[in-house]
């Protein structure tokens, strides 16, 4: 099995680890903290060939993150950083003239 980059979707509140599978099997992703603190987990059953695993960050909070993937009878593990909080919407600023009344007679 070859595993590539994982790619950060800041925005989409994911991120993707892609694979290339040699065969058909079942295989275990787990996310943790700096401190080994499980984040996520998730099995998949992979068939042969490339495949793009995603999984959520939008609860991830700013710090380094560490991928194991463990397969058959072999473990790979791979890091990432989250560098900024997940997006917040802003606050609505509120206009003073839509809260005057007009009032005709």
């Amino acid at each position: 099995m070859e595993v590539g980059e994982i790619y950060i979707q800041t925005e989409e509140g994911r991120a993707i680890l892609d694979v290339k599978n040699d065969k058909s099997q079942i295989v275990s992703l787990i996310v943790q903290d700096k401190l080994g603190k499980p984040c996520y987990e998730q099995q998949w059953a992979l068939e042969l060939g490339k495949q793009s695993l995603q999984f959520p960050i939008a609860d991830l909070k700013t710090g380094t993150y560490f991928v194991w993937l463990h397969y058959a009878d072999k473990t790979k593990m791979s890091s990432f950083k989250i560098t900024t909080s997940p997006a917040t919407k802003p606050e609505s600023k509120k206009n003073p003239l839509l809260s005057l009344k007009f009032f005709s007679w």
